[in-house]
């Protein structure tokens, strides 16, 4: 099997070696040479920790060559943010390798890679390893060429599916209409469309380039790394869109001026993180599942029935697809790929975390940032109260410090988009931001949901969060929240009816 594996990448390797003398072993002083450096592009921050396949590409360059060649990787890439720059700057011999999700080639003009992210196509990691290790990468990569790029790996990742702020997507009318991010990728966003979706291309998948959204593309990784679970919560785990899989390439003039010796350790590092990433692509999903488990998530499973519904609504992407001859040919030997690996199987969801009828109306909704006073809504307004004791914070499992600093009568006024808070201590002289002040901010209410920015600012601490949201509901003279989206704030805020004064 291994060998097998290896064939797609060795083939390649016969492109790259042609004639070229030897590296030296020492230097001209008579000690050992230094090792050569090849300077990688590399769009993500100060490591590949999110990128395992090509962190397994340079430790192989370094292992295979017995330290006489190590690739220097550049992180965020001449400011980062930008996957279509790093492939711009190796193709120019800014950099002598890089690295890229093939699914941002085609904004450079190459349309290889696309059939490889058509919806729903590529629905399990042994498909995606089927696809990784059969001779269409090659082709695949190839498609480079153009570029004056020399594709040296196709490497397998985690599956992305959409994940959503306020309801599980399970079918098309699901997507319809939603502000959905995703990043750079035109065979991306031509597919969101077809869903109905209305795409938002985003360079950071984390606030505030996703404040706004309903929805947004993801993986495991990124999901648990970003803590995305605070701004959408609901995931389908079984609804795979398309996979992260990564592009290895080399500046052509570059590679061609090593030697053969050079050259030969390169296609075999990166065959070996090819063969590598087609096994362990999905070896973190369990573990990174739990982890984000316990933070509120909601993971939902599609049926059989709604994902092929899914499918279908996509189907105008296949059309464009197989209007191209060179693309019908990859699309076709895909979906034959696909059919031999069998059924789809995903990790298994823990029970504390699977989505249930009425849990749209428990999550928290994401927290945003408004610019000013908005709607009102049917949220009563005027001014409420609320007031703990030490004792009550004690008893409610506060440590001593927290009670003392919690305790007390605080009264909030809302009106017309304004809001604003005084904190009286109930110990006299505790000197703390907020206390006998105002903390003030806007607030903007859509059905039975509130979402809350402060706008006070105090040095050495703040008297509310930033931005925040929660559930309200009006009973005579009384409110009261619940599903709060900064779980600290709302253990007092939230913990008792606020009563109407005025």
């Amino acid at each position: 099997m291994n060998r097998r594996r290896f064939t797609t990448a060795a083939l390649l390797a016969v492109s790259l070696l042609s004639a070229g003398c030897d590296p030296a072993a020492d230097d001209k002083s008579g000690g050992p040479a230094q090792p050569r450096v090849l300077v990688m592009a590399s769009n993500d921050g100060e490591s590949l920790i999110g990128a395992p396949a090509v962190a397994r590409f340079v430790d192989r360059v370094r292992e295979v060559s017995g330290g006489r060649l190590t690739v220097r990787v550049v992180p965020s890439w001449q400011g980062g943010g930008s996957e279509a720059r790093v492939i711009r700057d190796v193709a120019a011999g800014k950099a002598d390798l890089g690295w890229s999700g093939t699914r941002a080639f085609d904004t450079v003009g190459v349309t290889a890679f696309q059939p490889l992210h058509a919806p729903f196509l590529v629905n399990s990691y042994a498909a995606q390893a089927a696809v990784v290790e059969d001779g269409v990468a090659r082709d695949m990569l190839s498609g480079l060429d153009a570029k004056g790029l020399t594709g040296l790996a196709l490497a397998a990742d985690q599956l992305r599916m959409p994940a959503a702020a306020a309801r599980p997507l399970l079918t098309p009318a699901d997507f319809r209409g939603l502000r959905f991010g995703t990043v750079a990728s035109t065979i991306q966003v031509q597919g969101l469309r077809a869903l109905g979706a209305e795409p938002v291309t985003i360079a950071f998948l984390g606030p505030p380039d996703t404040d706004g959204l309903g929805a947004l593309e993801t993986m495991w990784w990124t999901y648990q790394d970003k803590a995305q679970h605070e701004w959408v919560p609901f995931v389908t785990a079984n609804v795979m869109l398309w996979p992260r899989t990564v592009a290895v390439f080399a500046n052509t003039d570059r590679l061609g001026r090593l030697d053969a010796t050079t050259r030969d350790w390169v296609a075999r590092a990166a065959a070996d993180a090819s063969t590598w990433s087609a096994v362990h692509a999905s070896d973190q999903v369990s573990r990174q599942i739990q982890q984000v488990c316990g933070q509120g998530v909601r993971i939902a499973t599609a049926t059989p029935a709604q994902v092929d519904a899914l499918r279908a609504a996509a189907e105008p992407v296949y059309v464009s697809l197989r209007a191209d001859p060179a693309l019908a040919k990859t699309l076709t030997r895909i979906e034959t790929l696909v059919r031999s690996a069998g059924q789809a199987v995903t990790a298994p969801v823990p029970a504390a975390c699977t989505h249930h009828p009425g849990d749209e109306a428990r999550i928290a909704q994401p927290g945003r940032t408004l610019t000013g006073p908005a709607a009102s809504g049917d949220l009563p307004p005027g001014s409420y109260r609320y007031a703990f004791s030490v004792d009550e914070l004690l008893a409610r499992g506060l440590d001593q410090h927290d009670a003392e600093n919690n305790a007390g009568v605080t009264t909030w006024t809302l009106q017309a988009g304004r809001w604003h808070y005084v904190w009286k201590p109930a110990i006299s002289g505790l000197n703390r931001p907020g206390a006998y002040t105002t903390c003030e901010g806007w607030y903007d209410v859509q059905g039975n949901t509130a979402w809350f920015t402060t706008t006070t600012k105090y040095d050495g601490g703040g008297c509310a969060p930033p931005t925040w949201s929660a559930r309200w509901t009006a009973q005579g003279r009384t409110l009261s929240w619940t599903a709060v989206s900064v779980a600290d704030f709302a253990y007092v805020w939230a913990s008792k009816p606020w009563q109407r004064i005025s």
